[in-house]
């Protein structure tokens, strides 16, 4: 179906927790997900709430009994990501490792840039999250060097973290806001309900179900089912 592809320039600014949870709201709109963790650090599944001790099963090797929480498939893929025969499909022209019914959604590290230049091509969105702070605006140029950042055709952002009870985190929505127009799809505000569900393994919706932040996530999945052009699938929507 598609590839989403979540990588940000900057680390620490929330891209596997956006990407675990863009996963959970899409298959909770009825969409077949499948998240795949590219990252040496592992983190994507303790927004499931798995605990770092339970391994995923690799990607190319899922069976039936791969893992699913929350309707969510999890696959780890770092390992696979250096393969020379997995990049070797992933360089060559009109095939791709992501043509299926199923909806990608692909966690890869800051540094790990050589693996983003690969998935790029495949990917229908690139979703760049982003902070309310001076290193994470400062790390746009980072974004596709070379490029223009307003010039990324499949490229959009996330404002995680957004506190409006703070001036700096105010004038950064603002900046933000008029330099992407449109292309800024989602803002999430700042809930101390999220990191305190992290720290005890629980999924964000489980631990704390009145966060503003999952209302937010909501409104993120929206937008990227609009933007992807996926049909509405039988979810929870009322």
């Amino acid at each position: 179906m598609a590839l989403i592809l979540c990588h940000s320039p900057k680390g620490g600014v929330g891209t596997s927790f956006i990407a675990a949870q863009l996963a959970i709201a899409l298959a909770g709109q009825g969409h077949d997900v499948t998240a795949v963790d590219f990252t040496y650090q592992d983190a994507l599944k303790l927004f499931f709430g798995l605990l770092p001790t339970q391994p995923l099963m690799e990607m190319g090797q899922a069976t039936s009994q791969s893992m699913v929480v929350s309707g969510v498939e999890l696959l780890s893929a770092h390992s696979l990501s250096r393969d020379p025969h997995f990049r070797e499909l992933l360089a060559r022209p009109g095939h791709s490792p992501f043509e299926s019914d199923k909806l990608f959604i692909a966690d890869v590290a800051a540094g790990d840039r050589e693996t983003k230049e690969l998935l790029l091509p495949h990917a229908m969105l690139h979703i760049c999250t982003l902070l309310p702070r001076p290193g994470s605006l400062a790390a746009l140029t980072k974004v596709q060097p070379g490029t223009p950042t307003i010039e990324l055709p499949r490229t959009v952002f996330v404002l995680n973290q957004l506190d409006d009870t703070h001036r700096l985190s105010r004038h950064s929505h603002v900046f933000i806001r008029e330099l992407f127009g449109d292309k800024l799809i989602g803002t999430v505000r700042r809930d101390e309900g999220v990191n305190e569900a992290a720290a005890m393994f629980e999924p964000t919706a489980k631990f704390a179900p009145a966060s503003a932040a999952l209302v937010d996530l909501k409104t993120l999945a929206l937008a990227v089912e609009a933007r992807c052009g996926l049909a509405q699938a039988d979810g929870d929507q009322p």
